[in-house]
């Protein structure tokens, strides 16, 4: 009979594997590449699975290299067992600076480092009211910001500076009608980016308002932020749309390709673009987009775009990925996060950090007042 080992050998063991992946996240660091974040798909609700419910698990991925298998994950996310506050389901949002992911649930923000575990938690707005639309947040990449978009349009965007959060109401136009207003978001060289529902952008720059609007791009009406994004790549403000591939009968959809557009201001419109510049490459997906040099990026390939997506939430395809050439103009390869369809969803991309985050701090201020805010 095999003897139960003692829990300072099993925690030892813990603690070891603990350290071995600790390491391999410190190596990867060491020249920083795109990882991809993407939570376990929850089984429903049983009496044997009622206990892991609350739970989120997930898992952080390297880079899709090539045709490859899916990679297996470089080391579990270390997210809360539990929010003390959770009420009702909580979404994850998007990747902040410094490794951080936002969760949402309810009336707070719960910004988590899945390589380290630490978690601090916001209250980002006041509580609803019986039957009142839910707010919708969205995250401004690039920075420590986020755009708050409460029932009937108002906007504010929360920020982080100098360790501080802040608040400001931002004095919108006429056409942010409804909850869901802005759909899409980055920051970059002191100027916020926006995209509202309906695909028309606005400009932010250092004021308490959206000071400049910019047309549509023809063919992109009703903005889903899930096939849509936003980004700033050295200075150029990019939109990269999502075209779905011709859907055989009981097939499962598919990326067929993108296209990419950057925001000329000095004619205020957008132009299509054929190739990336430079030696630049894209990794898309839900409010977590970024660019990166191929050549400084081990295993990444020039004029290319690395998405990762879910094409149906009310079926259990769930996240996949994937890279699309721009100068061939076709998917290489797509395939499910994990290997198999169902396993993993709601993948981002992000740059995996260990050290502090400036937004970590007990100190915020609204207007020159104190906020509420807790730390966990």
């Amino acid at each position: 009979m095999e003897l139960i080992k003692p829990a300072a050998t099993l925690s030892s063991k813990i603690g070891d594997q603990h350290a071995s992946w600790a390491a391999t996240v410190s190596e990867r660091l060491a020249r920083p590449t795109p990882h991809l974040l993407a939570l376990k798909v929850l089984l429903g609700p049983t009496s044997s699975t009622c206990s892991t419910q609350q739970r989120r698990r997930g898992a952080i991925f390297s880079l899709l290299i090539d045709q490859e298998e899916s990679p297996a994950p470089v080391m579990p996310a270390r997210l809360p067992a539990a929010f003390s506050h959770a009420t009702g389901d909580i979404e994850l949002s998007g990747a902040l600076p410094y490794g951080d992911f936002s969760f949402v649930e309810d009336n707070r923000v719960v910004l988590v480092n899945p390589v380290t575990g630490t978690l601090q938690s916001i209250e980002m707005y006041g509580p609803r009211r019986r039957f009142e639309v839910e707010p919708q947040l969205r995250v401004a990449a690039g920075a420590n910001a986020l755009f708050v978009t409460e029932c009937f349009g108002s906007v504010s965007l929360l920020w982080c500076e100098e360790e501080r959060w802040f608040e400001e109401k931002l004095l919108q136009p006429e056409v942010f009608r409804g909850c869901d207003a802005i759909r899409l978001a980055d920051y970059a060289g002191g100027t916020l980016y926006a995209m509202d529902y309906n695909g028309f952008t606005y400009i932010r720059l250092r004021a308490p308002s959206i000071l400049k609007q910019y047309s549509s791009i023809p063919g992109y009406t009703y903005l889903r932020d899930t096939n849509n994004h936003l980004l700033v790549s050295e200075g150029e403000v990019m939109f990269v749309g999502m075209v779905l591939a011709p859907q055989e009968p009981g097939c499962p959809k598919s990326v067929g390709g993108f296209e990419v557009y950057t925001l000329d201001v000095k004619v205020t419109r957008w132009v299509k673009v054929e190739r990336l510049a430079d030696d630049r490459a894209l990794f898309v997906s839900e409010q977590s987009s970024l660019a990166v040099r191929a050549s400084e990026t081990p295993g990444c390939r020039a004029n290319c775009i690395y998405f990762v997506s879910e094409l149906d939430k009310h079926s259990y395809s769930n996240s996949i990925w994937g890279v699309y050439s721009m100068e061939e103009q076709k998917v290489l390869f797509q395939r499910p996060v994990g290997g198999s369809p169902g396993k993993y969803k709601a993948g981002r991309w992000f740059f995996p950090g260990v050290g502090a985050s400036p937004a970590r701090s007990g100190n915020c201020a609204k207007h020159g007042k104190k906020r509420k805010f807790q730390m966990l």
